[in-house]
């Protein structure tokens, strides 16, 4: 450890055990949700290095937990009134108008913390170009795209869901200024990946400037 490094807490250095525990046991829920608090005391006490450590440890976590989801069926359309409390199926889910990015993230949200496997994506409504906007949201944090439709907007194709996830998460990556100072950089790329954190690209970004600021300590 270098002199400028920070002392782990000892219970930063639990939670990292018990979330690297709960993912050998395949507990991914629980694995994600323990990573995610971990990750966040980790960058109030600006140790990089752990949060490098606990970026690995939610991404297996994320892949592990979206197994179920990419295997069920076709993607599902939900254009149904938000309700308070709504958790959607196992499942890769579009919702679109009159939906909008908030009541994704709370659907989201909600369905994940029931340990229901999903992907979800959000829609705006098809622009003059005939182009499909989607959008994530966080707080502080809008990310918005734009792709081609699908072959048939009636039933999307999972490939197609898939393609349209990673436009929206290497916008992501690409609104992200390189300019920008490092711990910066971190915090724009964990806002993104609140917004969207079933993109791989962004978690290694994320991993990529956290090991750059913890070098920037040595």
């Amino acid at each position: 450890m270098s002199q400028d490094e920070p002392v782990r807490t000892k219970s930063l250095a639990s939670l990292i055990q018990h979330a690297g525990c709960a993912l050998d046991a395949g507990n991914w829920f629980e694995a994600e949700r323990l990573a995610e608090e971990a990750l966040q005391a980790a960058r109030t006490r600006e140790d990089w290095a752990g949060m490098g450590e606990i970026i690995d440890i939610i991404q297996a976590a994320r892949l592990g937990r979206r197994d179920p989801a990419l295997v069920k069926g076709p993607v599902n359309i939900f254009d149904e009134p938000y309700e308070e409390g709504a958790v959607l199926e196992p499942g890769r889910w579009l919702l679109q108008p009159p939906l909008v990015g908030a009541d994704a993230r709370r659907l989201r949200v909600a369905t994940l913390e029931a340990d229901v496997p999903v992907l979800v994506l959000c829609r705006e409504p098809t622009t003059r170009a005939d182009l499909i906007p989607l959008v994530a949201i966080a707080p502080g944090t809008t990310i918005r795209t734009q792709v081609k439709p699908p072959a048939n907007e009636k039933k999307p194709t999972a490939t197609w869901f898939q393609s349209a996830l990673n436009a929206l998460g290497q916008a992501a990556i690409d609104t992200v200024d390189p300019g920008l100072v490092v711990d910066r950089r971190i915090d724009a790329l964990l806002g993104a990946l609140d917004a969207i954190p079933d993109h791989d690209g962004l978690h290694d970004a994320l991993l990529q400037a956290c090991n750059e600021a913890a070098s920037q300590g040595d």
